[in-house]
């Protein structure tokens, strides 16, 4: 009578096994699955860009100054014989986005949704700052906007030529992406 062989694994095979899929997943869960979730990453870095892009375009398209003249900049503030640049930057009284005159009226946090985080005075949200909405392809975002006089560049008169603008992108949880221009006394 003849034996037939059977087929299956073996007690020592089976736990080979097990430790070798242990193994490897270990190695798949530390190394491989964080990348993964870091691939998201670039695209909300591309988009705050984005955003951060379009506010900077709108700020730099306005004056340099309330008191600046705003028919061609002929005459600018701090100049002989004509006003003085205003001292307190941020919005000139119930200032709206439609009546934004000046780089430093944007001073503050513009917000989709919660603005608890908020570092600077809460603003409103990005909707207001854009005029379009903006909540559903930016969700969790938030945008944080500093203007301030920059005496360190150009000749040390103390006239008021340049302010720098400080514009933060808040992505979620992938961090804060900063940008900074400059808007000149022109």
């Amino acid at each position: 009578m003849t034996l037939a062989k059977n087929g299956g694994f073996t007690l020592i095979e089976s736990v080979i096994a097990i430790i070798v899929l242990g193994i490897s997943m270990s190695v798949m869960m530390t190394l491989v699955f964080p990348r993964v979730e870091n691939s998201a990453r670039s695209q909300y870095e591309v988009r705050a860009s984005i955003l951060a892009q379009s506010i900077m375009s709108e700020m730099l398209a306005r004056g340099f100054d309330h008191e600046s003249d705003p028919n061609g900049s002929i005459m600018r503030c701090d100049e002989v014989s004509a006003a003085a640049c205003t001292t307190t930057l941020g919005p000139d009284g119930s200032e709206t986005y439609l009546t934004f005159n000046d780089v430093d009226d944007y001073i503050g946090c513009w917000h989709t949704g919660d603005s608890t985080d908020c570092t600077l005075s809460v603003r409103g949200t990005l909707n207001d700052i854009l005029g379009t909405d903006l909540s559903e392809n930016y969700p969790n975002f938030r945008v944080e906007i500093n203007v301030a006089y920059d005496l360190a560049i150009g000749p040390s008169d103390g006239l008021h030529r340049y302010k720098r603008i400080e514009l933060t992108v808040v992505a979620g949880r992938y961090g804060k992406l900063r940008f900074s221009s400059y808007r000149g006394n022109y």
